[in-house]
């Protein structure tokens, strides 16, 4: 089945790998009259481990759109499949960039309803007690299916707030960011000048309870510089010019006007490797 490669591409543990396979393993035990219930209830595990990966619950109380719901203080299912899709972004944030929240409601019901159609699979009775063959494809379909559409639909609109972020951002933007100090040329020479840096590429590839992660890839132009100071003057010093490729983080605060002045970037993980050449 097609929903069934999905599903393994895109579970987030190998915790959830293996319970997805025995799943599937219930599933097809034909010497077991309770296969399709055992099935059932261990995809709709899967689904609450899933939703609580996505969602962690110390992330959760740290977004500013968090209040308690629930008598022991943990996130309600409508608050972790929030998180899911927009982070510690406000509903009031997104409304500002045009998004339609009430929209947002919906579809957070959608993905409930789709959980608890998970639920309604596990409960043994008479009525999906020793099923047919054929009753357990067609029930089985529908778990597969109710779960494939709980993980698009957080997907989609994941992406979809993603897309809308990634417009936001200009490229000399970001290169008046990367414009810093890159340590593992450090490594090279005894000095280096940095000429120039390019981008290749940058995207959202993320988005926490306080921060939105563009990932930023790139190439460093720099003058490698060997010798010391008299040697240099005297016509023995060396001076190398070459490209290394970049990568790094930006983690820009949430806020209603993005990319925020407030931003954090990771060290740069300059690749240096052909510079050595390759081991054998």
């Amino acid at each position: 089945m097609e929903n069934i490669e999905y599903i393994k591409k895109i579970l987030t543990s190998q915790f959830e790998l293996e319970l997805f396979d025995a799943a599937l393993y219930s599933l097809n035990d034909t010497t077991n009259r309770l296969r399709y219930n055992n099935f059932a209830y261990s995809i709709r595990e899967l689904s609450r481990h899933f939703l609580h990966n996505l969602s962690p619950e110390s992330n959760v109380k740290k977004c500013s759109w968090f209040k308690v719901e629930t008598k022991d203080g943990k996130p309600t299912r409508a608050q972790r499949i929030k998180y899911a899709i927009q982070g510690g972004i406000s509903n009031e944030i997104l409304k500002d960039w045009g998004f339609d929240v009430d929209e947002l409601k919906e579809i957070v019901t959608l993905i409930i309803n789709n959980i608890d159609t998970l639920n309604k699979f596990t409960h043994i009775n008479p009525d999906v007690f020793n099923l047919t063959d054929l009753e357990i494809n067609e029930n089985s379909e529908s778990v597969f299916n109710a779960f494939y559409i709980f993980v698009m639909t957080i997907e989609n609109y994941k992406e979809k707030i993603k897309s809308f972020l990634d417009g936001q951002i200009e490229e000399h933007m970001i290169s008046s960011v990367v414009s810093n100090h890159f340590v593992n040329v450090d490594s090279l020479a005894p000095h280096y000048s940095l000429n120039d840096s390019g981008l290749t590429e940058y995207h959202i590839s993320g988005i926490t309870d306080k921060e939105i992660v563009v990932s930023v890839f790139g190439s460093l132009n720099v003058t490698l510089e060997y010798g010391s100071r008299q040697e240099r003057l005297e016509g023995d010093g060396l001076d190398l010019e070459e490209w290394f490729p970049f990568e790094t983080k930006i983690k820009y605060e949430i806020d209603i006007n993005f990319p925020s002045d407030n931003y954090e970037i990771d060290d740069y993980d300059v690749d240096t490797s052909e510079w050595y050449g390759e081991e054998e």
